[in-house]
């Protein structure tokens, strides 16, 4: 059982938490759960107490867990990390914080985790354009960094029996649906899309779940979160029979025809005459817009005119292809029911011998879905700028000198700045002092040599109100050109909450909860300095170990209320009767220990100083105080031992302030002694 924490401190602290909190032990090279709360158990879906992280978590998790606890330790500061977990299908991420706590030889980490919601523009783009591609002839495919599926459109999931129960625990390169010989290919355009490229028209031979090899041509796009990277959406768009129409028309030797059904069987295609009048049309044509073959044969081609574009644009295009040049271009077109849809329509001069045009061929391909999708891309970013200005995260754009650039509202309504005010001014004159050389470290770098993102915490001056503290990325863009700072821009969160309860929690792990004096984990933290202090100003130290006489009996007596206020005043007495330099310590029950500093180095003027401090604090004890009516003036016996006189080990210096004190006992309360030679 950890002395840092009881279980009933524990559950006093963390038991109402939002937060999963964990309290591990470091044994050998793992951590051991001691405490968790509720939330933590709901976290892990189960009860780990006792257990170790490499039996609760998957090896992936764990090796990052067990990677920032020790960096914690090691750097004997907090670290805060991310992490994202896949659970049925659904992408969760953590950001947690660790705090370390080392207790005599024992080391602790205090870890909070926060599940934080993936932001909402990504949110929003992913969900509409799996609901844009669900009922579209394109597949797509989500895969986590793992290299595991997380998610896969109906049809193209049950076309290779990609079933949750069947995927679990395995890659998608464990499972007998990547070809031999695209695996690799597919590998790299993962681990290309993982570090922020877009690769678009990669081709993927794929097998379904009869054993067919189905081709594919991808485009891989990465998901970002807070502007990490945690998975990667891949289009699919089917082109088998495009491949084997293709090997066909290796085959073929009958050119315009052939090329005509294979092409019909993938896009609409026209043949009209010089004047525009409909000659032949596939069935592709019949089918996506409606019409009968005879509605069209014959007429000209103005019947699909949907009246989106002006004239100038079809001026254009008939003085492209008149003049014998391809045209491309995307058109907007009416069906027969009225309904518009979106066509890439290319137009092709077909001349005869004599180098004259007789016909055009026109070939569509319905691209209705992909502006459907840049409408509602564009809706969104429109939606984001929004969100932007509302949010309650700080925003903030500078140039390279830190001058503010644009600042988002939060600014002005948290901090009671107004717009006109910030523009243009250093960003620094928004910090606090402690803050200014953190920030000054991050405009003043001085060779930048790509972009960079870095975490960063700042405590923000507000203007009428209390300080804030706040933590975000910041990125440094470059020019291209000169490879010199364009912009920096940072995003961040208020945590000064947070702040409050490290800084409360850091209180509790160096003072007894009772008497608010430091306690033995205190005594260690700071004895080097006052060690150090000691060499540089040529003086000694006393360590004097108190005990209470008859503090047992206060308790007997009067009940242990009256026994902890009893302690309580007593420390303060202890406290009021030594300098300001000293340090006054509770080790437990009545035992006390307080660290005399400022001695001198000769023993006989040393030993009229300690007489003096022991006077003073017996002169305290016996104006005493009261409680509940009843006066108290107790005594005590000391035991003292002196650096560097006795030994320069803290260990070694109270266990000779110990036996001094049993000696001192063993002859008589209300008394000290002086550790004797014989002892050391």
């Amino acid at each position: 059982m950890s002395s840092v924490f009881s279980v009933e401190q524990f559950e006093l602290l963390f038991g109402k938490s939002h937060d999963a909190v964990f309290f591990m032990e470091k044994v050998n090279e793992d951590y051991r759960y001691v405490h968790v709360n509720e939330v933590a158990k709901k976290l892990i879906n189960m009860e780990p107490t006792g257990k170790f992280v490499g039996q609760v978590v998957s090896p992936h998790i764990a090796k990052n867990i067990l990677q920032n606890y020790n960096l914690t330790l090691q750097n004997c500061e907090q670290v805060d990390f991310e992490d994202y977990t896949y659970a049925e299908m659904e992408v969760r991420k953590q950001r947690t914080s660790t705090i370390p706590i080392i207790e005599a030889d024992k080391q602790y980490i205090l870890a909070i985790t926060k599940e934080v919601h993936l932001s909402r523009d990504m949110e929003d783009k992913y969900l509409f354009m799996r609901s844009v591609f669900l009922k579209s002839f394109l597949s797509t495919i989500l895969i986590s960094n793992e290299m595991c599926l997380i998610e896969a459109d109906p049809k193209f999931a049950d076309d290779f029996n990609l079933r949750p129960e069947i995927m679990k625990g395995k890659t998608i390169f464990d499972i007998p649906f990547v070809d031999e010989k695209t695996a690799p290919h597919l590998r790299e355009y993962l681990q290309l899309a993982q570090k922020g490229e877009n690769i678009t028209s990669k081709m993927l031979h794929l097998i379904d779940k009869n054993g067919q090899t189905r081709h594919y041509s991808a485009t891989f796009s990465s998901l970002t979160s807070n502007d990490e990277i945690f998975a990667v959406f891949i289009i699919l768009q089917e082109i088998t029979s495009l491949i084997k129409q293709g090997q066909a028309l290796k085959t073929a030797s009958h050119g315009l025809e052939t090329f005509k059904n294979a092409i019909s069987s993938v896009a609409d295609v026209l043949f009209t005459s010089i004047d525009g009048t409909i000659l032949d049309v596939n069935e592709r044509v019949l089918k996506n817009t409606g019409y009968q073959r005879e509605e069209l044969i014959g007429h000209n081609h103005r019947i699909f005119n949907s009246g989106h574009h002006e004239p100038e644009f079809f001026v254009k295009l008939w003085d492209t292809i008149k003049n014998g040049y391809i045209w491309r271009n995307d058109v907007c077109n009416r069906k027969k029911n009225g309904d518009i849809y979106w066509m890439d329509m290319t137009i092709i001069p077909l001349k005869n011998i004599k180098g004259e045009i007789e016909q055009f061929l026109s070939i569509h391909y319905n691209i209705s879905s992909e502006k459907r999708l840049m409408s509602e891309l564009y809706k969104i970013e429109q939606t984001f700028r929004a969100i932007t200005e509302n949010t309650n995260d700080f925003i903030v754009i500078t140039n390279q000198s830190g001058e503010i650039k644009y600042a988002s509202p939060s600014y002005m309504r948290k901090l009671g700045y107004r717009s006109d005010e910030l523009i243009g001014l250093p960003y620094e004159c928004l910090l606090t002092s402690d803050s200014i050389d953190t920030w000054r470290d991050v405009i003043e770098q001085p060779q930048h040599s790509a972009i960079q993102e870095q975490k960063i915490e700042l405590q923000l001056r507000s203007k009428f109100s209390g300080d804030i503290w706040t933590e975000g990325n910041y990125t440094i863009s470059l020019e291209l050109m000169e490879q010199e700072v364009a912009e920096i821009v940072m995003v961040s969160r208020e945590i000064t909450e947070r702040k409050e309860l490290e800084t409360r929690l850091t209180y509790l792990a160096y003072h007894d909860s009772l008497t608010q004096l430091g306690n033995r984990r205190k005594l260690y933290k700071e004895f080097p300095k006052i060690e150090e202090r000691a060499k540089v100003s040529q003086t000694s130290i006393a360590i004097f170990y108190l005990d209470g006489d008859n503090f047992k009996r206060i308790n007997d007596q009067y009940g242990h209320d009256v026994g902890d206020e009893f302690l309580k005043c007593f420390g303060q007495s202890i406290v009021s009767s030594v300098r300001h330099d000293d340090l006054v310590i509770r080790l437990g029950g009545d035992e006390f220990l307080i660290v005399v500093t400022g001695l001198s180095l000769e023993e006989f003027e040393r030993m009229e100083q300690i007489q003096h401090i022991i006077d003073r604090i017996k002169t305290q004890l016996a104006i005493g105080w009261k409680i509940n009516n009843v006066h108290f003036s107790p005594t005590i016996t000391i035991g003292i031992s002196i650096f560097p006189d006795h030994s320069s080990s803290l260990d070694e210096l109270i266990d000779l302030a110990d036996q001094a004190l049993y000696e001192a006992k063993q002859k008589s309360r209300n008394s000290f002694r002086l550790c004797q030679e014989s002892q050391f």
